[in-house]
């Protein structure tokens, strides 16, 4: 529990940190997420290359998933602007129901396509991950999304 109580208090950090660069730079969204979990996530830039997502998603297995990803972006050889991919390291806390909770490091790898004249991004990524507590095991996980620029 006491590791539980470590990565939210982190996760609260990274999420104030967040919010004020991105208040800052004038860049933050909301979206869904769609895969194994579904659920929201905020995204907020630091700079014109750099993000963090905060995702929070919910399981058809009765368990509950927090993410917290920094991203990195860059466009795609000779393709539209609208089109960027992107890389980047996360870290994970899921919560069975019933059991102890698991927390593990991700590595999420994208693509997103901005619609141009709106505020909405469309996304996939695959994200590599290795749990760390309650065992040492390698994961995959995996999602699509979509995201509404607020301000």
């Amino acid at each position: 529990m006491k590791h539980h109580a470590l990565a939210i208090t982190g996760l609260i950090l990274v999420i104030f940190a967040s919010w004020a660069s991105a208040a800052e730079h004038n860049e933050f969204g909301m979206g869904l997420t769609l895969g194994e979990p579904s659920g929201v996530h905020g995204q907020f830039y630091w700079g014109p290359r750099s993000a963090v997502e905060v995702t929070t998603a919910w399981s058809w297995h009765d368990w509950f998933m927090t993410t917290v990803d920094f991203q990195m972006y860059d466009y795609l050889l000779d393709s539209p602007d609208e089109w960027r991919w992107y890389y980047g390291l996360g870290t994970y806390i899921a919560l069975p129901e019933n059991e102890n909770g698991t927390f593990g490091v991700r590595v999420p790898v994208g693509i997103k396509y901005h619609f141009p004249h709106s505020y909405v991004d469309v996304w996939a990524e695959l994200d590599p991950a290795l749990r760390l507590i309650d065992e040492t095991k390698a994961e995959f996980q995996a999602g699509i999304g979509a995201t509404f620029w607020l301000w």
